[in-house]
């Protein structure tokens, strides 16, 4: 019995080159590139202590679980520090900024096909501090 998950397709970048450029008509497809990898290409690595490389260090060392799936295979991607930096960076950047946005209390996008819900549980959680009697 196989378990639903989410395959990400490899990106590929598509460069066409168009008038007045000197190369216009010539056109490529390159590969996408990983998290770890795009991270280097900016020149982020070990000794850099950039917010960006922080956060997503971070993000990888909180991850828990996901359905993430190989490509090729259809096997599950562990959820480690080390397979985080192995994925495609669009779709890391995408869950970083997402868990980066739950860390602040702000909810995740809503599909564009869903309706519009009654208020949420915690919108009815009652928000004064506690009492110093039920604080300690």
């Amino acid at each position: 019995m196989t378990t639903p998950g989410y395959r990400h397709k490899k990106k590929r970048v598509r460069v066409a080159f168009e008038e007045p450029h000197e190369y216009a008509g010539f056109e490529a497809v390159l590969r996408g590139k990983t998290l770890g990898e795009y991270l280097s290409l900016l020149g982020v690595g070990e000794v850099d202590q950039s917010a960006l490389s922080e956060q997503l260090k971070e993000m990888a060392r909180s991850l828990i679980s996901w359905n993430l799936k190989d490509e090729d295979t259809g096997e599950p991607v562990s959820a480690t520090p080390d397979a985080v930096y192995e994925q495609d960076q669009d779709l890391m950047l995408a869950l970083g900024s997402a868990w980066l946005d739950g860390l602040a209390g702000v909810s995740a996008p809503l599909a564009e096909n869903s309706s519009d819900g009654g208020p949420s549980l915690e919108a009815s959680l009652p928000m004064e501090p506690l009492s110093a009697s039920l604080a300690s």
